[in-house]
């Protein structure tokens, strides 16, 4: 115990050392803490409320969601909100949710957690819920394969049995069976057709049954493999869970869902009409209501929430809309759904890819095999007039958009990033998307901005002029209501 009360009140005045030098969005005072007290976690005691979310995708909206919810509430929420979802991320969440005496200070913690981590981390901290949002394939450095993602989550559930509630994707026949077997409480959350008609993927993350080893089908699909899907094997019950919290309508066109929740529908707004975003506003609010959260106080909540703001932003001049987006480089699901938006999105438009894995240039061995895995394909459409490519991948990217079949006089290679702006066009478009790693928000933002201040330059206007009228949240960015996952 005094080895914790040391790592404790470490990690506490740390913690005070980098908010004096303005690095407060750190988490290496609970770095500090694990390295003084390996079992930390274990022993600081924690608030009344603890909900962990993970998943390959969508974790940062939804934890977030939840947490402006319960702020919104009322409730003090210690929440790490620049993604630190690691040992010492955990650390650094709790220790703010203590005093110097070990006494929680705060009503709830939320964790937003790397997958990988889950099973140890988890095994000491004992969430009251732990959402899992969905397991796809992701950067073999970083997650190797689903089926390992699969067990790494699973052993945390066969650790903490009946001490937690699993809240899990009743439409994903990977993380929908994490809980079979174990002693968890589960709670399945999924939504009905939104008659979407997905693109076919290059891979697909699981095509047979685990039960029987026959074939999955699906009645229908939303994106990769998540759908309502049964094996086709007569005398196999592998098929999707009854959902406890199950959207059954959908009103894209005003922001509306109606879930089902014990025999009782009701309707909550929508942050946006993607797919991905429809799950996230699903998963939370079944883990705002299994926590008890009112129907109408998560409603009214929702009908003021946006998508997170670095996800995409954009800024307009001339007709055109000059877009930021945040898209998953390595994720092969998250990058493919981002391509496949790209090109359902009907109007006509520039592409430009910041998708350079700047942190990889240490990394001479990384895989590039996610750019085989990737969707590419789908970046052949008609309403994408011109893809622009920089970084030092640009040309590992011209050679995966040859190879996926589009034309070579659509594609500009640049090897300069200083030069993109002068190849993308300021006429006969209506938008222009940045693709950046959600890693790089500045660089993506500098290039959406350098391209945008072209289009000013040609046309003989100030950026403070072409502003008049907007409502700024970022350098005269707006928020869009959409986002990636």
């Amino acid at each position: 115990m005094v080895r914790f009360f040391i790592a404790l009140w470490a990690s506490k005045f740390a913690a005070w050392v980098y908010k004096l030098r303005g690095q407060e969005r750190n988490d290496r005072p609970g770095l500090l803490a694990c390295k003084i007290c390996p079992d930390f976690l274990a022993r600081i005691n924690k608030p009344g409320l603890v909900i962990a979310i993970t998943g390959t995708n969508g974790k940062t909206t939804t934890s977030t969601l939840v947490t402006d919810k319960l702020r919104d509430a009322g409730y003090t929420v210690s929440f790490n909100d620049w993604g630190a979802n690691l040992s010492a991320g955990f650390c650094f969440n709790l220790m703010r949710a203590v005093n110097i005496f070990n006494k929680p200070r705060m009503d709830a913690s939320v964790l937003e957690a790397d997958e990988k981590s889950l099973a140890d981390a988890m095994t000491m901290i004992k969430p009251d819920f732990i959402l899992v949002t969905n397991i796809c394939k992701d950067s073999l450095r970083r997650n190797g394969h689903p089926e390992y993602i699969f067990d790494c989550i699973k052993r945390t559930f066969e650790n903490l049995g009946d001490q937690t509630t699993a809240i899990l994707n009743a439409n994903d026949p990977i993380s929908s069976q994490l809980t079979q077997g174990t002693k968890t409480k589960t709670v399945y959350y999924g939504m009905a057709d939104m008659g979407l008609n997905p693109y076919e993927n290059i891979v697909k993350d699981i095509t047979v049954c685990p039960k029987c080893g026959s074939f999955i089908k699906y009645n229908y699909r939303f994106y990769r493999h998540l759908g309502d899907f049964y094996c086709e094997n007569p005398e196999c019950d592998f098929r999707t869970p009854e959902a406890d919290f199950y959207a059954e309508s959908f009103d894209l066109d005003n922001r509306k869902v109606k879930i089902r929740e014990k025999g009782e529908v009701t309707t909550y707004p929508l942050i946006s009409d993607t797919v991905f975003n429809v799950f996230n506003v699903v998963s939370a609010v079944a883990v705002l209501r299994s926590a008890g959260q009112k129907k109408e106080d998560i409603s009214d909540f929702l009908s003021r929430q946006k998508v997170t703001e670095i996800r995409e932003t954009y800024k307009e001049f001339n007709g055109i809309r000059y877009y930021a987006y945040g898209t998953k480089s390595q994720n092969v699901s998250a990058a493919s759904t981002v391509f496949e938006y790209m090109a359902k999105e009907p109007s006509a438009k520039d592409v430009v890819f910041c998708l350079d894995e700047a942190q990889d240039k240490n990394h001479p061995t990384e895989t590039l095999t996610w750019l085989y895995e990737t969707d590419y394909e789908a970046l052949n459409s008609p309403n994408i007039k011109k893809i622009i490519v920089g970084g030092h991948m640009y040309l590992n990217h011209k050679l995966r958009l040859l190879l996926a079949g589009i034309p070579e006089e659509k594609i500009v290679a640049v090897e300069d990033d200083s030069l993109v702006p002068q190849y993308v066009d300021t006429e006969g478009i209506e938008r222009v998307y940045v693709l950046y790693e959600i890693d790089f928000v500045t660089k993506g933002k500098t290039w959406r901005d350098n391209i945008y201040k072209r289009a000013l330059e040609l046309a003989g206007e100030t950026e403070a002029a072409a502003h008049v009228g907007h409502a700024s949240t970022f350098e005269g960015d707006k928020v869009n209501e959409r986002g990636d996952n």
